[in-house]
């Protein structure tokens, strides 16, 4: 027979090892390593971590690999009196200081220490009691072991990071962040193998200092940032972050602050009045609460009835966020004289107050009784006094100093308005936010205008501040630092199980334990109409960022493969894809995902923790995938991995090991060490970076494409195999870079003769052959390239190849 062409013009298939090579589609490759398909059908090098855009290198502090990053943007700029012109936000928190740092673009500066949320857990250790045990020889993991069998008592768990401090016989113990893979009284068994130096004289002399790192869950929405610990630190609580434009008081001149138009940071109580008394002419303390006076005068139509009232009172936060009631024990009663009376009331107050309150409330019942609270008197910071929420305010007066006045506020009858319509839940709730020392959530989402949190660690219904490890709990629609502990939901309790993430998705609240997924449906605007879905088993997660939302839905990793949840239904983009086998020896406790919307891909990250920074990606435009090795930077820990404003992957980076040495060159001969070249000890710097799809310079060997096994169509038939042409790009000569296997072998130790040239840019030829015709029945080749780095410019491109043939009249045997 004549000889024949095979054309291979479409890689768009991308990798796939799931089926033997013969039995893929022309279009998938049985093998790939640092390529990309973004122009569907070529190849080209895979991109990888580059220096950020905007974002500036070298910020002091210390990461929590795995965590810590968030973008979110905002209608005010950074500052005081700021613009309202809109800003872009990049949140970064300091897992050992528990400070967050706060880029802001337009300003183009990072800002240290915006927040504290506390201080992190860790403890000191006394000299000669620590035993650090590289355990790698035997293929165990690695162990801190403490003679005083404290490490439990010391608040260490399962799955914290820790940060190593203060050892002086071996300073290659001072790490920057490892996780905790178990915890026995005396024994700390870390997550890594390999990563302790074992210390020849049996137990560290220093002190060292272990540091479990905060773990920042963050949710954004109405202009404020709120910040929690995942760890539940026991000195550490959740805060707000917010921009503040207020006004008390109206226009009076005060010696206090009482305008207020920046960002502020506060921990976020909703904090109560303390100060509520019936006094004729007294004034209360500073930002506590109010004294008031009352007269009653009989009125044709008056509601008081000459019986004792009591009364309560309670701030409002941002508008709309009302605190718990302050029940005042004594000076808290007035009493009509009798039947049909109005009141009036002369209202004081003292400046400063929060900046956050924007008004206040008095409410009144019958004393003695469980009456509803009924309204009495609606107080706006800004504009004064009135009875009930219609009318006219009375404004407030200047007395003297910082004290000011509201009189003759008339209130003809208890109004309508309860404390309980008014914001959806009881004023005799024990609590309504997350806040204080060692409270805190695992994740939040925000959803239909309310917020969701799960895995929370706080005072429940009876009082007593625990974790709980299945509530989901969410806030009344629009008051989202407000969670009454009536608003929650118990999906499933004493599992074994705690739930790792909540993402949202097309009215639907996707509720992540370690195994089981729970798709919730929250499209009602009542709660009491919400309801479970569906529970999907083998569908949960490890880790709270090994799930993303993209505008395809929510996509999520695990041992079992990728998952996309559209709004209807949940899909394993893995299946006959990648070898599960594969997969799983590839993901882990650590692995993370990330969303390139500018070019519609994913990228799963083996580990967050100093590793060699493998990747696989998936292309939602072609369905396909491909891996690459140190597409991040390789020994370093990284952050989770977040979109910022210029749709680009972003991530923070730290050495493995607290003052690194690295190598400073001077001079253009990196092997001397004069003219400047030293090692030098690093500081405990971050730096930002992003996913770029720019060409990365993929080292000697590390660039490779592998087609399906070719049988031409005609399995049972030998062929002749001539040559390969190749419509390609190279930046370097690389010397025979085509490879191939015959008959299903997978050495690869045949090369064809023909080489890459650097020379010239564009596309170009080259046409490869064999010494003498290949008899196969099936032929794989395998495109590498041997001789150096594939170059920045073009890299190595393949656009189509064309294999020269002759089918012979000979059955395979």
């Amino acid at each position: 027979m004549p000889k024949a062409f095979y054309g291979l013009k479409d890689f768009s298939g991308g990798l796939n090892d799931a089926f033997n090579p013969r039995d893929i589609a022309d279009n998938q490759l049985s093998e790939t390593d640092n390529i990309i398909l973004d122009e569907r059908m070529s190849i080209k090098p895979l991109g990888g971590d580059s220096t950020h855009t905007d974002i500036p290198d070298g910020t002091a502090g210390h990461i929590t690999p795995g965590y810590g990053a968030f973008v979110f943007e905002s209608d005010h700029e950074q500052g005081s009196s700021a613009l309202d012109t809109g800003e872009n936000w990049f949140v970064m928190c300091d897992g050992l200081t528990g400070t967050i740092d706060l880029y802001d673009l337009k300003g183009d500066a990072f800002n240290s220490s915006q927040v504290d949320l506390g201080t992190p857990t860790s403890d000191t250790f006394a000299a000669n009691k620590l035993d650090f045990n590289d355990n790698s020889a035997s293929g165990a993991n690695d162990t801190i072991v403490d003679d005083d069998d404290t490490m439990i008592s010391n608040g260490f768990r399962k799955g914290d990071i820790i940060a190593i401090s203060g050892c002086t016989d071996d300073t290659d113990n001072n790490l920057n962040g490892v996780r905790i893979k178990n915890v026995t009284v005396s024994t700390i068994t870390l997550d890594h193998s390999g990563i302790l130096d074992s210390l020849d004289d049996d137990n560290e002399a220093g002190t060292p200092t272990i540091t479990k790192l905060i773990k920042a869950v963050y949710y954004f929405s109405d202009e404020a940032l709120r910040i929690a610990d995942g760890t539940f630190g026991a000195s550490v609580q959740p805060y707000w972050y917010g921009y503040v434009k207020r006004q008390h008081f109206g226009s009076l001149s005060l010696s206090s602050t009482t305008s207020f138009d920046n960002w502020f940071s506060n921990v976020n109580t909703l904090a109560a009045p303390t100060e509520l008394v019936i006094h004729a002419s007294n004034y209360p303390s500073a930002g506590a609460g109010f004294q008031f006076s009352t007269t009653a005068a009989s009125v044709s139509g008056g509601g008081y009835d000459a019986v004792a009232y009591q009364i309560a009172t309670s701030f409002i936060y941002d508008g709309h966020q009302e605190s718990l009631l302050y029940v005042p024990t004594a000076n808290n009663t007035f009493t009509p004289s009798a039947d049909n009376y109005k009141v009036t009331m002369n209202l004081h107050a003292t400046a400063p107050f929060d900046e956050r309150i924007s008004g206040a409330r008095v409410y009144v019942r019958v004393d003695g009784t469980d009456d509803p609270w009924a309204l009495l008197i609606d107080i706006d910071m800004a504009r004064g006094a009135r009875a009930g929420l219609s009318g006219d305010y009375s404004a407030w007066v200047k007395n003297s100093g910082d004290q000011v006045y509201v009189n003759s506020v008339v209130s003809l009858a208890p109004s309508l308005e309860t404390y309980e319509i008014l914001n959806g839940f009881l004023p005799s709730e024990r609590k309504i936010t997350i806040s204080g020392n060692g409270e805190g959530y695992k994740t939040a989402v925000v959803a239909n205008r309310r917020c969701f949190v799960a895995n929370i660690k706080t005072e429940n219904e009876d009082g007593q501040t625990i974790q709980m490890r299945d509530r989901i709990m969410y806030t009344p629609v629009g008051k989202f630092d407000t969670f009454p502990r009536s608003y929650f939901i118990d999906v499933v309790k004493g599992d074994s199980e705690e739930f790792i993430k909540l993402e949202e998705y097309s009215d639907r609240l996707l509720a992540f334990k370690t195994r089981k997924l729970y798709i919730l449906n929250i499209a009602s605007p009542s709660p009491a109409n919400w309801f479970l879905e569906e529970i999907k088993d083998f569908s949960g997660i490890e880790h709270p960022h090994a799930a993303v939302k993209t505008e395809f839905g929510i996509c999520w990793i695990n041992k079992f493969g990728l998952f996309l949840y559209d709004g209807n239904n949940v899909t394993n983009l893995l299946r006959n894809k990648i070898k599960e086998s594969t997969w799983q020896d590839y993901v882990n406790a650590n692995t993370v995902i990330g969303y390139n919307p500018k070019k519609y891909y994913l990228v799963i990250l083996k580990s967050a923790f100093a590793t060699d920074g493998d990747v696989y990606v998936y292309d939602f435009r072609t369905g396909s995938w491909v891996s690459g090795q140190a597409a991040f930077d390789t020994n370093v820990n990284r952050s989770n991995i977040v979109s910022d404003w210029n749709g680009n992957m972003t991530t923070t980076y730290q050495n493995l090991t607290t003052g690194d040495l690295t190598w400073t060159n001077t001079n253009s001969n990196w092997g001397s060490y004069s003219g400047g070249n030293l090692w030098n000890a690093t500081a405990d710097n971050y730096s930002v970076k992003e996913w770029s799809d720019d060409i990365r310079d993929v080292t000697a060997e590390n660039f490779k494409v592998t087609t399906k096994d070719i049988d031409f169509g005609d399995p049972g038939r030998v062929k002749k195999v001539y040559g390969i042409t190749l419509t390609y790009k190279s930046d370097n000569d690389q010397t025979q870079p085509i490879y191939y296997a015959t008959d299903g072998g997978t050495s690869f130790s045949d090369q064809l003769t023909g080489n890459f040239s650097g020379t010239g840019t564009g596309w170009k030829k080259l046409r490869a052959t064999s010494s003498s015709p290949i008899s196969c029945q099936s032929i794989r080749f395998k495109i590498t390239n041997p001789t150096t780095t594939t170059g920045t410019s073009e890299g190595i491109q393949i656009n189509d190849m064309s294999i020269e043939y002759r089918p012979i009249y000979k059955r395979v045997s």
